[in-house]
């Protein structure tokens, strides 16, 4: 497996009340056993996975690949929320596919860019999805 890439993750909103706290830039990679996160045995189905305080979007896009991306809203960094097959920003209403490309602008003015993508790799012999 390559070493570690650059996990990158997005600051909160201007004075903290919406979104996460802050997380800098990270070289670490999260590993996960697909295994342990039953959405993942469906191509197409997004999960929200949880690793060291991050969250990160991942779905299953064929029987070896898969396709990683933030939970932080481009518009204004507040965190999203996974409905079906759908990502939303419950900020301003911001709607984005299950690849991160927005399908709806925010609400109230603004504008919204794909979420930030994810290197992947995994490894069938031990299940392992390493991220970043």
């Amino acid at each position: 497996m390559a070493g570690a890439a650059s996990v990158a993750a997005l600051a909160a909103c201007g004075d903290g009340q919406f979104g996460p706290t802050a997380i800098v830039s990270t070289t670490k990679s999260v590993s996960l056993k697909v295994g342990s996160i039953p959405a993942l045995a469906t191509t197409g189905q997004l999960a929200r996975v949880p690793q060291d305080g991050v969250y990160i979007d991942v779905k299953r896009t064929g029987p070896s690949t898969f396709l990683a991306v933030s939970t932080i809203c481009t518009h204004q960094q507040c965190d999203t929320n996974i409905n079906g097959n759908t990502i939303v920003c419950p900020c301003h209403d911001t709607h984005y596919d299950s690849d991160g490309h927005v399908t709806k602008q925010p609400t109230g003015g603004g504008s919204a860019t794909s979420l930030p993508v994810y290197a992947t790799s995994y490894d069938a012999a031990s299940d392992t999805l390493t991220i970043g």
